[in-house]
């Protein structure tokens, strides 16, 4: 085996991050496409024809989530090659590796399924403190003296979301 084929079997940081890269600068350019595409049929929307007022929005909605997600890449190619240059200066921790305690500190580099699965988390925790509450709320409800009758009965008919 040459040392080249090791180098194809255990790639380093570098070309991992320059792989990232150019995944994210694959996804910044079909971005850019829905986003052209988008003005295009806002464009034909406002001048054409036919003014179908909901295709407009939708439109717009589609622009408006495209500049976000555009928006959303840059930061993530930014982060990883600050990431990259800061390797390559040798900044990491003293061992040479990076703090991983804190996902979110390395979120430029998580591949797309990370980035989802941490999406996904979040919106449990909210969902969670959201449960917690409402259980707060019957509990406060429940205890008051001068009970809301209505605000309990609202609250008791949904016990399967909570």
């Amino acid at each position: 085996m040459s040392p080249g084929d090791v180098a194809v079997q255990r790639p380093d940081e570098g070309s991992l991050s320059e792989q990232r890269i150019s995944s994210l600068e694959k996804q910044l350019n079909i971005e850019q496409k829905v986003k052209q595409g988008a003005e295009n049929m806002i464009q034909q929307y406002c001048n054409g024809p036919t003014r179908d007022k909901k295709l407009l929005a939708e439109a717009q909605q589609m622009l408006a989530d495209s500049k976000a997600k555009i928006e959303y890449i840059k930061m993530r190619i930014m982060k990883v090659k600050q990431v990259q240059s800061e390797e390559m200066d040798g900044k990491g921790s003293a061992d040479g590796s990076r703090v991983r305690g804190d996902r979110n500190c390395d979120f430029g580099l998580m591949t797309p399924l990370e980035v989802r699965i941490e999406e996904l988390r979040h919106h449990l925790r909210i969902e969670s403190a959201v449960v917690e509450g409402a259980k707060n709320v019957i509990r406060l409800l429940q205890s008051a003296r001068s009970t809301d009758k209505k605000a309990l009965q609202e609250l008791e008919t949904y016990p399967n979301d909570y």
